[in-house]
């Protein structure tokens, strides 16, 4: 155990930057008992109390949703609701855009499915949080008053003139950013709490399945031609392309970029050279993508000829590399324990998320959203 695989054929460098490879949920899941939380079907409790236009009367899983909270994450929201609506001919010139239905459901409907869906998984963060004994006993509804504390803490430190770390102040939107954030990282440091005590062989089975996810890229150099064709008049063009065609030959023959380039003085302005190691492979794929993508199957003296991709004329030779081959499970065994870790908490959170009872009159949320949104609107 721990050897790495004999190397097999690479993927391409974008497959192998994008791959996303979920977690097997029987790897962690199967037995595994959640102490203190009932996974129950959902019930929604509807409220004969209706409520204000300027408040709203909401529990998730016994937590109260302070309106500013609800507020928030309606508005953040909004804009994908509006784009799906509009994109199916509403238009949000008609005064009733909010409570317009198409198939059977308006915008404010939408609106709201999506906010309780992020509620739910917000209060189901502070429920783990308490099941846990991490404090925050007041939990989603003494969010405002304990962002309000912290921001007066602050505040004094400032005037006393003495150093805050982070943020001067928070937002409602970045303080719970950093509260979930703590959350998360308090549950998951922690192998006692339910589905954070990872086996080794489960990482071995982890580390077997993602493999392209741990090879090292190669150490990369190469020599490029990058003109923008965009930038030059017709008899520049043909000049140029005339002169790199020439090179393109002359590569083709054993000759060397660098080297030769050097002799048209049209060319040098376009002419680089990189050595890029293997832990510079992501950064370099953000500078000169293309390059990157068009050259990086490439070995030492073989180019790519003369291509030309979205306005630009490229010549590149690669002039050394260095094969790396996956890196060994002992290597990155304690990445593997925390990503495990982060996926096992979000399947942990979402089940507990699913099983919050809500209390709330849905139609009082649903004209609260509809009056909202048409102030936002100006109507």
């Amino acid at each position: 155990m721990g050897n790495p695989r004999k190397k097999k054929e690479k993927a391409p460098l974008r497959q192998r930057q994008n791959a996303k490879r979920p977690l097997r949920s029987h790897m962690l899941w199967g037995g595994l008992t959640v102490a203190g939380l009932a996974l129950c079907a959902v019930v929604i409790v509807f409220l004969s109390k209706g409520t204000s236009q300027s408040t709203i009367s909401l529990k998730i899983g016994g937590q109260t949703v302070p309106s500013d909270v609800f507020y928030l994450l309606m508005q953040q929201n909004s804009s994908d609701v509006v784009s799906m609506y509009t994109s199916q001919g509403v238009s949000t010139a008609q005064d009733s855009f909010w409570s317009t239905e198409v198939d059977g459901k308006s915008p404010a409907q939408t609106l709201l499915d999506s906010t309780m869906q992020e509620l739910r998984r917000l209060a189901a963060a502070y429920q783990l949080a308490q099941s846990c004994g991490f404090g925050l006993e007041d939990g989603l509804g003494g969010v405002t008053e304990r962002m309000e504390a912290e921001n007066a803490a602050r505040q004094a430190k400032l005037e006393a003139g003495e150093h805050v770390y982070g943020l001067q102040s928070y937002t409602l939107q970045t303080y719970l950013s950093y509260e979930t954030d703590w959350i998360a990282s308090q549950y998951c440091s922690d192998a006692a709490n339910p589905g954070m005590d990872i086996s080794q062989s489960q990482m071995q089975e982890y580390y077997e399945e993602h493999l392209d996810k741990y090879q090292k890229y190669d150490d990369i150099s190469f020599s490029y031609l990058k003109v923008d064709l965009s930038q030059l008049d017709d008899g520049q063009k043909q000049n140029i392309q005339t002169q790199m065609a020439q090179l393109a030959q002359y590569i083709t023959q054993g000759g060397d970029l660098l080297q030769q380039a050097a002799a048209y003085s049209d060319l040098t302005p376009y002419l680089t050279h990189v050595d890029i190691l293997s832990d510079q492979v992501a950064s370099y794929s953000r500078a000169i993508g293309d390059v990157m993508e068009l050259g990086w199957e490439l070995q030492p003296g073989e180019s790519t000829g003369l291509v030309e991709l979205n306005g630009f004329l490229f010549l590149i030779q690669c002039t050394n590399r260095v094969e790396y081959d996956y890196q060994s499970f002992e290597q990155v065994q304690s990445t593997i324990l925390s990503q495990m870790r982060k996926e096992s908490y979000e399947t942990l959170l979402q089940q507990t998320a699913d099983s919050l009872t809500i209390e709330a009159d849905l139609s009082d949320l649903e004209t609260y959203i509809i009056e909202k949104m048409e102030v936002t609107n100006g109507r």
